[in-house]
Parts: structure tokens; C-alpha cells; sequence
């Protein structure tokens, strides 16, 4: 029987229940695991259906069965729970950037309020008093610029070597004992 869903957008989600069948896979270890493909059902249909007559003669144990079971009572679990987490991680991914940038937009403000008042007021040890706050608010620019001039003088030096060197001119192919 499917487990009942967490309705989409729930800000509490208990997963103690299924804490004793949940799995922490090591890094990396999705790759090389199995999925299920269509037509999957219709193979488990066919598996039960025939466990009882025959599936003992073509060497399918009740324990493979139940196995099949019990992990189809677990994914139904898992994925009653999937679509709110999902959500619920988006929400906080999100949430976390947002607060991030207003935190980043008034250190930036601060920095540019700090310089204002230090050149209005004449008082220059402002400046230094908030050095750290400044250096961190235009370190994005500085490292813009120094990727620009970098850029520059590469794409200079690759137009340099471009006129400088002459085209290599490969001779025509000619078969031998053909002249």
C-alpha cells in the first residue's frame, strides 16, 4: 500500500519512521546502480503471479520475492516523502542565496557610505579604520580587472606572434617517378 504524501511545500518533515532503511551512500556511490526502466511493474506482476506454481521449479526463493517486496514498500515510503524534501531543500538553497546577497548589497553599501563620508567630512582615518570592508567590497572588481588585463595582453601576444610569424607553406604532394 503507497504511503500517504507529504503535501509540497510542508516546512516539517519527520523521517525518523524510515530512518532504519535509509542509506548514505559513499561519494560517488550512485554510479553503477540499477533503475527501474517501463515495463517494470508488468515484470513483477509476472514474478508473483507465478511464485506460487512454478517459481520454486525455475530456482526464485520466497525470500527474492519478499526482497522485491519490501524494497517496493520502502521506495513507496521514500518517495510519499522525495517531493516535499525537494522542496524544502530548494526553499532553503534559495532562502540562504537571498539572505547572502542583501548580507553582501550592505556591506557594499557600507564600504561605499564609509568612503562618501570620509571624502565629505575630511576625516581619513575612516578609511583605514574600515580597510578590511573595502578591500572585500571591491575585490570582485579587482579581480574583473586583472582578468581583463590578462585577457588583453594574451589576446596582444597572440596577435603579435600571428604577424610575426610567416604562413607555413607545404609544397604540393607529388607521387615519385611522376616528374
Amino acid at each position: 500500500m503507497p504511503a500517504t504524501p507529504i503535501p509540497v511545500g510542508s516546512l516539517v518533515i519527520d523521517c525518523s519512521k524510515q530512518g532504519s532503511f535509509l542509506v548514505d551512500l559513499p561519494h560517488r556511490g550512485l554510479r553503477g546502480l540499477l533503475v527501474e526502466r517501463a515495463g517494470f511493474i508488468e515484470v513483477l506482476g509476472e514474478i508473483l503471479a507465478n511464485q506460487a506454481t512454478v517459481g520454486p521449479k525455475a530456482g526464485v526463493t520466497q525470500d527474492d520475492v519478499d526482497g522485491i517486496l519490501l524494497d517496493n514498500a520502502y521506495i513507496d515510503e521514500i518517495d510519499a516523502i522525495l517531493p516535499a524534501a525537494r522542496k524544502l531543500v530548494e526553499l532553503l538553497v534559495e532562502s540562504r542565496a537571498f539572505y547572502d546577497d542583501d548580507r553582501q548589497r550592505r556591506v557594499h553599501a557600507i564600504a561605499n557610505l564609509i568612503e562618501g563620508r570620509a571624502r565629505t567630512t575630511g576625516v581619513i582615518e575612516l578609511l583605514a579604520k574600515y580597510e578590511k570592508t573595502r578591500t572585500y567590497r571591491s575585490a570582485t572588481g579587482v579581480k574583473g580587472a586583472k582578468t581583463r588585463k590578462a585577457k588583453a595582453k594574451a589576446k596582444a601576444q597572440q596577435a603579435q606572434t600571428q604577424t610575426q610569424t610567416p604562413p607555413i607553406v607545404t609544397p604540393p604532394f607529388v607521387p615519385a617517378g611522376t616528374q
